[in-house]
């Protein structure tokens, strides 16, 4: 069982740097969930991280975001609190909205809800895992939308500084 879990972080090491280096949307995470599932599936066994170890990778995770914070950042929290407390209203809306359709369509994946949520894609993904709820598909969720979001960017810019 330890072989298999070392071997499982080895190829997430490896996959994960190496989508990061190909400068691939959230490639330390997709690249990690890639190299992971390989092993698993070739394997055809699912292999248990041990809490401790997806603990502390949570709090790692949370530990690299807090820290970013600082006074600047506090201080212009104020210009932008109504703003994103507006949008997050808004895409929540959407995002259940979604999911609702989803369900009526009969195609709405394990945890919905989540799946359909803002938010960036290791937190939303680290929720998922915690609750153990369909963490694979909450995460290809969010993974295409950050994907798709990175690809239209270039577009939404033309389109934005043509209309201005």
């Amino acid at each position: 069982m330890q072989m298999q879990l070392f071997v499982v972080l080895g190829a997430a090491t490896v996959c994960g740097l190496a989508a990061e280096r190909l400068n691939l949307p959230g490639g330390l995470i997709f690249g990690a969930m890639i190299g992971a599932a390989a092993v698993t599936v070739l394997r055809g066994t699912a292999v248990t991280i041990p809490k401790a170890i997806e603990s502390g990778s949570f709090i790692i995770i949370g530990a690299a975001v807090g820290a970013l914070v600082n006074r600047d950042s506090i201080a212009a929290i104020k210009a932008v609190l109504l703003p994103a407390v507006l949008s997050g209203i808004l895409i929540i809306v959407a995002g259940i909205a979604i999911a609702y359709l989803l369900r009526v369509m009969g195609i709405a994946p394990p945890d919905d809800i989540l799946a359909t949520s803002p938010g960036a894609l290791s937190s939303v993904s680290a929720v998922a895992v915690e609750r153990g709820v369909g963490p694979v598909e909450v995460a290809v969720f969010h993974l295409v939308r950050l994907i798709l979001v990175i690809l239209s960017l270039p577009a939404l810019g033309l389109l934005l500084d043509s209309s201005g």
